[in-house]
């Protein structure tokens, strides 16, 4: 017990300790801070739009549940977003290797809102339970390793990243044909939207890399709100 204290005590410590990537200038021109900047204050006004919608429309049309589980993933993209944005438009400092591991953590929340309403209107009812929860104890797992076990590298988070996402797939993939097929053709819109932003934000000559990536992950939220709102919450 004592030895594992000990680990994570050091691991929080690490987190505080200067990084060299964290002191420098994520941007490499103010264009791109400001582009960037642009891209999450887009993204923000449109969640919080969208779930005002999203949460009245599934409280009206589809009772507590699904209101519950769909301010769930609204929660959880505010959640990343904001991560987003306070890590990667505040200036260089020593607490920035702290906010990046805060944000690359929301991400695994981001993965499990997601697929929360999913799981609790398609699945039956016996497994419904198992399957969220098996979804949420893997992303606070996922969250909570991204922020205290710091030896991995970019490339294996992002693989661990795809990974969790498409397993949620495998895992509602039998019930998915009985959503309308606008949803369904949300859903691979959205998978392949994020899938394509991961290979966009590993390219790191890539000018305008990281508004490119976070354009990609709203896009790919917004397909996937709309196969909520289309599939789950207004009536068919």
């Amino acid at each position: 017990m004592k030895g594992r204290l000990r680990r994570i005590g050091m691991a929080l410590a690490d987190l505080l300790t200067p990084d060299a990537e964290e002191l420098a200038e994520h941007y490499p021109s103010r264009v791109e801070h400001t582009v960037d900047g642009a891209v999450h204050a887009i993204g923000m006004i449109g969640a919080l739009f969208g779930a005002g919608v999203l949460v009245g429309n599934a409280l009206i049309h589809r009772g507590v549940p699904m209101a519950t589980a769909s301010a769930i993933y609204a929660l959880c993209l505010m959640a990343m977003l904001s991560a987003s944005a306070v890590y990667n438009l505040t200036k260089p400092s020593r607490q920035r290797r702290l906010l990046r591991r805060i944000d690359e953590a929301a991400i695994f929340l981001m993965i499990a809102g997601s697929y929360t309403p999913f799981t609790i209107k398609l699945l039956p009812p016996e497994f419904a339970s198992f399957a969220t929860v098996a979804i949420w104890v893997a992303a606070l797992t996922g969250a909570a390793g991204k922020v205290l076990w710091t030896h991995l590298s970019d490339r294996a988070w992002c693989v661990i990243y795809l990974a969790f996402g498409w397993l949620a797939v495998l895992v509602l993939g039998p019930v998915v044909p009985s959503l309308p097929p606008l949803a369904i053709g949300m859903l691979v819109v959205a998978g392949v939207t994020y899938s394509s932003g991961v290979l966009l934000y590993l390219n790191h000559a890539l000018p305008f890399r990281r508004a490119l990536w976070h354009a990609c992950v709203i896009l790919g939220a917004a397909g996937h709100y709309g196969a909520i709102l289309v599939g789950l919450v207004l009536p068919g």
